[in-house]
């Protein structure tokens, strides 16, 4: 799993993950991606090239959208390829955070 960080503006980043959200790869990422979503105000997470979501990826997901959550921030989840599109909607992870198929949607979700 791969993951780079953008900030966007002040207090929002992108954060560009690639590969597969399995239990190995997301433990590699999990300490970095909340402190880093943690530190911002909201957050874009690209998730195009993410190709497998499990259980692990979804509660790493879930503790960052939680945190932002708490201090009237939003994650968005930005161009999931269909089969992760799915799996976000059916475990219910798109209730705590939107997800949008274009970068100029994203950013307005998470500024407006």
């Amino acid at each position: 799993m791969e993951m780079t960080t953008e900030v966007l503006s002040e207090g929002r980043i992108k954060i560009t993950l690639a590969g597969s959200m399995n239990a190995t790869s997301t433990e590699k990422i999990d300490l970095r991606f909340n402190a880093e979503v943690g530190a911002a105000h909201g957050a874009i997470v690209d998730f195009e090239k993410v190709d497998f979501l499990a259980s692990m990826g979804i509660r790493t997901l879930v503790i960052a959208a939680k945190a932002l959550k708490r201090k009237s921030g939003r994650m968005i989840i930005l161009k999931p390829i269909p089969e992760v599109e799915q799996v976000l909607i059916s475990s219910g992870v798109d209730s705590l955070m939107d997800i949008a198929h274009d970068l100029d949607t994203a950013v307005a979700m998470l500024v407006g």
